[in-house]
């Protein structure tokens, strides 16, 4: 256990302090209606389990965001979700596909899915949640999913047509709410 009192000189308290087998006296130093801190390890272990989260970090892969089927047509997908920013817990997912003559995509197979990497240094597993979209006519599609944490999410939506892949998208979205 250690003690920091106050002071401006670090060295102040630990200098003069005694150590037992349940604990320490401080010997001399402080007085009456001093702040003393027993413990700062949460303080110290928050930060570094921030400082290894935000090195466990995972940018998305070269080539995120690009929208080109395997066909070289060029797709546009517009993701939405219903609340706007998407929350902890349930949310519509909503997606517009268009061809490169502005045309609506219909009848392909849609696939949302939501990845949140582990976090071992704050004892959080992986996070996933998908969503195959149901197709609405006119290039919508539609779906539900169930985050389950606030915080940066990576995206990635594919979508099938005829058996072929005609789009990949990557992109990060942020859900509010608590972890």
């Amino acid at each position: 256990m250690s003690a920091c009192a106050s002071h401006s000189d670090a060295s102040y308290l630990s200098q003069r302090r005694q150590y037992y087998d349940d604990g320490f006296a401080v010997l001399k130093g402080l007085q009456a209606g001093d702040t003393v801190a027993t413990s700062a390890n949460f303080l110290i272990d928050s930060e570094s389990q921030l400082q290894a989260a935000a090195g466990a970090y995972t940018p998305p892969p070269p080539g995120a965001g690009t929208e080109m089927s395997a066909t070289g047509q060029q797709v546009s997908a517009a993701l939405t979700t219903d609340p706007t920013p998407p929350h902890k817990g349930k949310n519509e997912v909503q997606l517009k596909l268009t061809a490169s003559d502005g045309k609506p995509l219909s009848g392909a197979k849609v696939t949302v899915r939501f990845l949140m990497p582990g976090m071992p240094a704050m004892g959080m597993a992986e996070m996933n949640a998908a969503a195959q979209l149901n197709d609405q006519g006119n290039g919508a599609y539609t779906g539900s999913l169930e985050l389950g944490s606030g915080g940066t999410w990576q995206v990635t939506i594919s979508a099938e047509q005829g058996g072929k892949l005609v789009l990949t998208k990557h992109m990060n979205l942020t859900a509010t709410g608590g972890m």
